[in-house]
Parts: C-alpha cells; sequence; structure tokens
C-alpha cells in the first residue's frame, strides 16, 4: 500500500463532495473536474484507484484522467506542496526540501480574477452545446478546467473594460481562453465564436505590457518549450504554449524565455505568404522552427489530431523536424518547393 498517498487522500477528501473509501484501493466522490450530474446531486462518477504501484484519478462521467498528485495540486496546491515535500523527506535529502518549497511559493488563484463569473468547460453539463463543441475538437477532457463559457461575451467584457464591445441586438456568446502569468494571475484572453461567419477570435489585453501568450502558467522553463500559433493546438501537447496572434518570435521574446529552450510551431501552410514570412523571421532570429515533413498535409495540430493522430505520434514529428540555422533555411526551402 503506498501509505503517503493514501494519507493525502484522507487529508484532502473534505474538498471532495460524497466522498467515500469503497475498498483498500478504490475511492469514490463527486467528481469535481465536470461537476458530475447537477440532475442528480447523488452521483459520484469521479475515482481514485490504486493499481500497479500508483494511484490514479478517473472520471466516469466526463474521463478526466490524471496521476493523483497531479489532480491533488488542482484541488487544493498547498496540499499538494505538502504531499511533494514528504515524499522529499522520506528520500532523506532536507536540501532538496528547502529548494522546492522555494519554487512552490502559494500561487495568486484565478478565482479572484473576472473568471470567477464564468463556468468552467469542465463544468458544464456534457449535453452543453459548448461541452459538446470542445469535445468535438477533441480537446483533452483534462484541459477543459483551462476553458471558460461567456454566455454574453460583450457584458463580460464591458464589465472589466467599459465600453470595450459595441453589443448590438444580440449578445453573441464565445468560448474564452484565458492568458494566465507564472503567478495565475489574468491579463488577457481570446474569445472563440460559434458562429461560421464574423470575427471568429477576439483577443482582449487587460495588461498591455505582458506578451499575447497562452499557457505561461504551466510550462516548465528547464525542458523544451512547443511554441504554436493556436492555443487549442497546444493543449494536445506536452510543455506546450501559443502566440495567439501576431509575430510568433517577437511575442516570445517579450517573455524573457531562453531561446534555445523555444521550438516555434508554425501552421502548415506553405503557400501562405504571411506564414512564410513570420517562419523566416524566426529561423533568421536563431530559433529553432518545425519544418514539417511532406507527408503531413494537415494544417494545424488539431486538425492532426481530428484526422486520427496521436499527440504522442505529433511530439515526435515535432522533436525530429526542428531545425536552426543554415539546415532550417535548406528545409525551410525545400518545404516550400515541394508544395
Amino acid at each position: 500500500m503506498l501509505w503517503i498517498e493514501h494519507k493525502y487522500i484522507s487529508l484532502l477528501s473534505g474538498r471532495l463532495e460524497r466522498f467515500q473509501r469503497v475498498n483498500n484501493t478504490v475511492y469514490r466522490f463527486r467528481c469535481p473536474i465536470c461537476g458530475d450530474s447537477k440532475k442528480d446531486r447523488r452521483k459520484t462518477r469521479g475515482h481514485l484507484i490504486e493499481k500497479g504501484g500508483k494511484v490514479r484519478f478517473y472520471c466516469h462521467n466526463c474521463s478526466a484522467s490524471m496521476q493523483f498528485k497531479y489532480f491533488m495540486k488542482e484541488i487544493d496546491p498547498t496540499l499538494y506542496l505538502e504531499y511533494v515535500k514528504e515524499q522529499i523527506k522520506e528520500s532523506g535529502n532536507q536540501k532538496d526540501v528547502e529548494t522546492f518549497a522555494e519554487k512552490m511559493k502559494p500561487p495568486v488563484f484565478v478565482k479572484t480574477t473576472a473568471l470567477s463569473k464564468l463556468k468552467k468547460v469542465s463544468q458544464l453539463d456534457p449535453n452543453h452545446p459548448v461541452k459538446k463543441y470542445v469535445d468535438s475538437r477533441q480537446i483533452p477532457p483534462g484541459n477543459h478546467y483551462k476553458l471558460f463559457y461567456a454566455p454574453k461575451f460583450g457584458a463580460w467584457v464591458n464589465s472589466m473594460i467599459p465600453d470595450k464591445i459595441k453589443i448590438g441586438e444580440e449578445d453573441e456568446p464565445r468560448l474564452i481562453i484565458p492568458f494566465l502569468d507564472k503567478e495565475k494571475n489574468l491579463f488577457g484572453f481570446q474569445g472563440r465564436s460559434f458562429k461560421k461567419d464574423g470575427v471568429r477570435y477576439i483577443t482582449i489585453m487587460l495588461d498591455d505590457s505582458k506578451p499575447k501568450v497562452f499557457g505561461m502558467d504551466t510550462i516548465d522553463e528547464s525542458k523544451d518549450i512547443y511554441l504554436l500559433e493556436g492555443p487549442i493546438d497546444s493543449m494536445f501537447l506536452p510543455n506546450a504554449m501559443a502566440a495567439a496572434g501576431g509575430d510568433l518570435a517577437a511575442q516570445v521574446e517579450q517573455t524573457g524565455l531562453l531561446k534555445e529552450k523555444i521550438v516555434v510551431v508554425f501552421d502548415n501552410e506553405p503557400r501562405h505568404s504571411d506564414t512564410i514570412k513570420r517562419m523566416q523571421k524566426a529561423i533568421d532570429a536563431g530559433y529553432r522552427v518545425v519544418i514539417w515533413p511532406s507527408d503531413i498535409e494537415h494544417k494545424d495540430v488539431n486538425d492532426m489530431i481530428l484526422a486520427g493522430y496521436t499527440p504522442e505520434y505529433i511530439k515526435d514529428v515535432l522533436d525530429e523536424c526542428n531545425y536552426s540555422g543554415p539546415t532550417a533555411k535548406l528545409h525551410f526551402a525545400i518545404w516550400r518547393k515541394d508544395r
């Protein structure tokens, strides 16, 4: 039995509605990721299960799945910190405890921002049109909590920035993609329309001194970071972020991240003049840039997912097909010519 995990499951249980221990290896409760069922408050489809020497969270309603420690980090970051510290203490390395405690200072929670007025997609009923839309894009359920639903986008924006949006006869709903900094502060967001015509994405910045980058709150700066053109595309890859419009290279320079850690992933558009110019600029600036292989014809990562490619396969492509310097220029010229 994993005694530390079971100890912290017990400590976390007070945050889990209708929590109960089924047996020595299984716990059941209402899923806090999707909210479980609004129609029946007795539903308990969230589970923590010990199997194969690990404890994992799984919801039979929204299919969210992750290791227990990451589930705990989402529900109670402070308790997660204590859990990791105790694990390190068990290893006998006190220096690691002190280093980790310094890195894991309590964050500023997103709930203190205007987002608290909205529902997360993970909280919507499975039959809600927005939930169905997000599912249709095959966005991993574990990322649904990062997205929000604004039933009246204009009114919500104007509550933060008066008269920012001109509201017509009908204030349209939009999917909200928030931009958070490393301390979880909201500094901007995108509103994605559900209409087939009109302006698909509207980007609003609450702090113009910040780069228009999604994912700054979750990346590990010690590892390679994938920088994509679309926030939704970035949700299929580990340690990824996205520049919400404009020049990717220019946006990432504002983040202060190390250039050698960045892998820039442009959309696969060899005949799009703007994409060509921006790719050329990133290569000239010394970034590692992904040059898509000729056998991939899909425009972006989400299109590849919808076509049946796995995230693992896509990551392998990005790792194998990123180049810099003269090698990047050579592959870039071939990529343009072959298409």
